[in-house]
């Protein structure tokens, strides 16, 4: 299984470019390097149209995974991108895709995997499981969520107040854990009407806000340790993706007359406040440290805040008065293609650190960062924005 045209990165377990590679694929695509770092170029003409390039990136994954890949976050995201980009085309190679992964994992088991450290980046896959489920009536993929969610809410390692733990043995809150498991609670209280587990992703977006959103400026931190009761100094940008696209999950299962509804709602508002004003106003696309714009411009958490403020605009979920922002964003994001496809100028798997050690991550190309980019053009093409 796994075997691409990508080498391995040790140090997050995902796929990943080299260097070398995506410097020499980049060659003709309008990108400006600079550094090693990768940034659009200013001077941006009108962007291409959402479903060719969600056509192009989607065939690039059939070609770069012949085989399925990991059960993993980052490739949970892709197979994520990969049910919306069937969504939208009726294309069937992209289901066939994603069948193929959980056929697989349903045959080989998940149970080792789950228990390896108790690691929340096993549960993202859960996600697109669902969404399978809900296509092909198989409950097989269904078992697979289930068995996902059992061990979150029976197995997992919690903080003293209830939130997850980013893996076993350190009881610390990490922004991405949010994104691992609020897709799958929130989704599977839908499918199966057990509104419990909705209560449980609001409870652990609460849990998360209390340690790590700043009062001030509404951004989060990436991680919080119980032990010293601190966080980590910095915004870093894809780690405010993964809030986003929480909450724009969170908030689809939640009822718009809920108690709960308008508390989601002012969380989620106060987080785009203050992340529209941070946005690269040449490239429409936002640094790795949000606040810093001396570091390099980040495709993934771009896609990400794309993809939550298109998607909550498409469904009415709050409101996002956002209009010039999103279609700056789009401009950019389009950009970061490559001509065979690859979706460029995504960082490294990343653990938390200060505005250094964000700045030190490789760019390249990244499962979690394609996945973010299918998920924000999918929303992008069914907007009114694209028009």
């Amino acid at each position: 299984m796994n075997k691409s045209p990508w080498i391995r990165d040790n140090s997050s377990g995902n796929n990943v470019l080299s260097r070398r590679q995506f410097l020499l694929t980049s060659v003709g695509t309008g990108m400006a390097l600079s550094l090693g770092r990768w940034s659009v170029a200013a001077g941006m003409t009108q962007a291409p149209n959402p479903r060719t390039l969600v056509k192009k990136v989607a065939d690039a994954v059939l070609r770069d995974f012949p085989e399925p890949p990991a059960f993993n976050w980052g490739e949970g995201t892709m197979l994520t991108g990969m049910m919306r980009a069937y969504e939208l085309s009726k294309d069937e190679r992209y289901l066939q895709f994603v069948r193929r992964f959980a056929d697989y994992h349903h045959e080989h088991g998940i149970g080792a995997t789950l228990n390896e450290r108790g690691y929340c980046g096993h549960w993202g896959p859960g996600y697109p499981m669902l969404m399978l489920h809900e296509v092909t009536g198989d409950r097989r993929y269904l078992e697979l969520a289930e068995e996902i969610t059992d061990f979150m809410m029976s197995k997992a390692e919690r903080t003293a107040d209830g939130g997850l733990s980013h893996f076993n043995g350190k009881p610390q809150l990490w922004v991405d854990t949010l994104d691992m498991c609020c897709p799958v609670l929130s989704n599977l209280a839908r499918v199966t009407n057990r509104p419990a587990l909705q209560k449980e992703a609001i409870r652990q977006l609460d849990i998360f806000a209390k340690h790590l959103q700043d009062p001030q400026t509404g951004l989060f931190y990436h991680m919080w340790d119980e032990k010293s009761a601190e966080h980590t100094p910095s915004f870093w940008a894809r780690g405010n993706g993964w809030v986003v696209m929480s909450c724009t999950e969170v908030l689809k299962n939640e009822k718009a007359g809920s108690r709960r509804a308008p508390e989601l709602v002012g969380l989620f508002e106060k987080q785009l406040a203050g992340i529209v004003p941070l946005q690269n106003r040449e490239t429409g696309l936002w640094h790795t440290v949000l606040d810093k714009g001396d570091t390099y411009l980040e495709g993934s958490a771009s896609s990400m805040f794309l993809y939550g403020m298109v998607e909550c605009r498409n469904l009415k979920l709050l409101g996002v008065p956002y209009v010039e922002t999103m279609r700056k964003a789009w401009a950019g994001l389009a950009k970061t293609i490559e001509p065979n496809g690859r979706v460029g100028g995504v960082s490294a798997g990343t653990g938390p650190s200060g505005k250094s050690g964000y700045v030190a991550r490789e760019v390249g190309t990244y499962t979690w960062g394609t996945g973010a980019f299918l998920l924000a053009a999918c929303a992008y093409a069914k907007s009114d924005l694209s028009d």
